[in-house]
């Protein structure tokens, strides 16, 4: 990755200073990362640009260069002193971004130029073209009428994260299942022969239609991400997508249900900053710091053993029941309203099926859960992701502009 530098600062400073100082900033970013200073004219140039704001009197410079800057559709961080009154000019450019570029992401980092390094180091290694930035989210049949916590203005997802939010009608996807042929689904139940337990071979021929329809749905409207409806289908279908959903993860298509959109970002999330598929799931229990999830629609890539069931809620359909191997666990959901996120890590814990909750369950010490849920909750479903994931996803929310809750 090419990081540019380009530097700002006031025609009144010391030129001889100037210079000494471009030369002591480079010199501490080349000790951390490959650099080179660059003009205005130069952003294609680069992968990542770093705005160093040298002294202050450049807020007027940074707004005449913005435009250039935004065209470049490059990330970049602004960079700031401690001293020549950079700090100052600094916030007052974040200010402005934040006030009328409320999609930017874009932060600052300040201290010594040694310190600066290492954070814009950090910055650096995360794979800043994974963003959510022309994503195509598909929302099928809308939110579930519960979640009167996580249905946000889909408008406004849209100008902060740069993904596309594209609302289906179930009408519409239901001509999707109609398209599905008799062989796509007698092959769906032979491939899960082994694994249907007490799941009847109809039930996997229903679940087949589900998956195969949505694939169809994902293709033609090329999406990126869909989050449906699912309990309609109880109604329309016998039938639920718990499976479809499970199998759409797996294939690396982050897939949630009853409309979750937050829940949905933030399996994005999860795929774009660590390439990793996650666990979509209720919060069903809390003792002190001890927490159970549970859900029925656990990608079986992340199982070290599953076997299919029922859905835990009707009775009906096909849905996943599996054990996990990972020891530790990432908790995370994002507010992509408000630019917060939550991030915990749970260790896991023996636990004893219950029937009476959905049916891949996950008991975790997790030290401030309880404080969390019961005090400042984003909403009900939580992602869980395998492994010690805090560093790497800090990073990624830091440039993203996001905020710790």
């Amino acid at each position: 990755m090419t990081t540019g530098i380009l530097f700002l600062h006031s025609l009144s400073q010391d030129k001889d200073r100037l210079v000494q100082l471009k030369k002591n900033f480079i010199s501490a970013c080349l000790a951390s990362f490959g650099c080179r200073e660059i003009t205005e004219k130069q952003f294609d140039s680069c992968d990542f640009i770093v705005v160093m704001i040298l002294t202050g009197g450049t807020e007027n410079i940074f707004l005449n260069l913005w435009s250039s800057i935004k065209a470049s559709g490059k990330p970049f961080v602004i960079a700031s002193s401690e001293t020549d009154n950079s700090l100052p000019a600094a916030v007052e450019i974040l200010s402005w971004l934040r006030q009328n570029e409320p999609g930017c992401r874009t932060s600052i980092v300040h201290g010594s130029f040694e310190a600066q390094a290492q954070k814009i180091q950090k910055l650096v290694s995360v794979d800043m073209g994974m963003t959510l930035e022309g994503q195509v989210i598909g929302v099928v049949g809308g939110p579930s009428k519960w979640l009167i916590a996580s249905a946000p203005d889909f408008a406004k997802i849209e100008d902060n994260t740069g993904a596309k939010v594209l609302t289906i009608p179930m009408e519409e996807f239901e001509k999707y299942i109609a398209q599905v042929e008799e062989e796509e689904k007698k092959e769906f139940a032979k491939r899960f022969e082994e694994r249907r337990a007490n799941i009847s071979v109809e039930e996997l021929y229903l679940s087949a239609s589900i998956y195969a329809g949505l694939k169809r749905l994902i293709a033609a409207k090329e999406l990126t991400a869909l989050t449906i409806r699912c309990f309609d289908l109880l109604s329309s279908h016998k039938t639920t997508g718990c499976m479809a959903l499970s199998l759409l993860n797996d294939e690396g298509i982050p897939a949630g249900c009853e409309g979750d959109v937050p829940a949905l970002i933030t399996m994005m999330v999860a795929k774009d900053a660590l390439r990793k598929t996650a666990f979509m799931a209720n919060v069903s229990s809390i003792r002190g710091s001890v927490v159970t999830f549970a859900h029925c629609t656990c990608p079986t890539s992340i199982l070290n053993y599953y076997h299919l069931e029922t859905h835990f809620e009707s009775g009906l359909g096909v849905s996943v029941a599996g054990e996990f191997q990972e020891r530790f666990f990432t908790m995370l959901r994002v507010d992509p309203i408000e630019k917060r996120y939550v991030m915990m890590k749970g260790e896991s814990m023996e636990h004893k099926y219950s029937p009476n909750l959905c049916r891949t369950q996950l008991k975790l010490d997790m030290p401030g859960v309880d404080s969390y849920f019961f005090n400042k909750p984003l909403g009900n479903h939580h992602i869980l992701i395998p492994g010690d994931n805090l560093n790497k996803l800090q990073e990624w929310f830091y440039s993203e502009g996001y905020a710790r809750v």
